[in-house]
């Protein structure tokens, strides 16, 4: 699934903030860089980057909403100032690697620290690097599990691959609509 296959039913706003976090190296943005179509990236984010994305609405194809992602670096350093960027976030993206068990285990610091500033935005959960079989650690299972602990819906990617990508996003884009829309 693409950008261009996601459409929507008559959007009343035309931005939506999305915010995608977890550990440093779980590949958050080569996740965004696939999914808005920029390269495919191997470098480490230094505070943030943001990424936007032009949608088209279902029923008028001249309509478009953009989804705006801030991927936010994982590093210790950036503690203190990651809480400045969830602010307005309609949904967040958790990101970790199915082949380091410590970012799956690191994911209810993650989700204690976003709900701090949003309490009752929605969540996926991803966990990324499936392409990686043979040094898998963390099963479908155990994000499963995570996910309902954390109230959001789990999907395996490869950013690499971009497999599961596209529907990944566009479920967090669909509650990042929802979401607002409801305010």
């Amino acid at each position: 699934m693409s950008a261009d296959d996601i459409l929507f039913e008559i959007p009343h706003y035309t931005q939506y903030k999305i915010v995608v976090a977890g550990d440093a190296l779980v590949g958050k943005t080569q996740l965004v860089s696939v999914f808005t179509n920029r390269n495919f990236e191997h470098k480490p984010t230094a505070g943030a980057d943001i990424s936007f994305i032009k949608l088209r609405t279902a029923k008028d194809i001249e309509k478009t909403t953009t989804a705006i992602f801030w991927d936010l670096s994982g590093q210790p350093a950036f503690d203190k100032v990651r809480p400045l960027f969830y602010e307005g976030a309609h949904a967040i993206i958790y990101v970790f690697d199915v082949t380091r068990e410590d970012t799956v285990l690191s994911l209810p610091s993650w989700v204690k620290e976003v709900k701090k500033t949003l309490p009752d935005t929605p969540a996926v959960l991803i966990g990324n690097k499936i392409d990686l079989s043979n040094l898998r650690k963390v099963s479908d299972d155990i994000g499963l599990k995570f996910a309902d602990k954390m109230q959001a819906t789990y999907f395996s990617t490869s950013a690499v691959t971009s497999q599961g990508v596209g529907t990944a996003f566009a479920s967090a884009i669909r509650r990042a609509v929802y979401y607002r829309d409801q305010r």
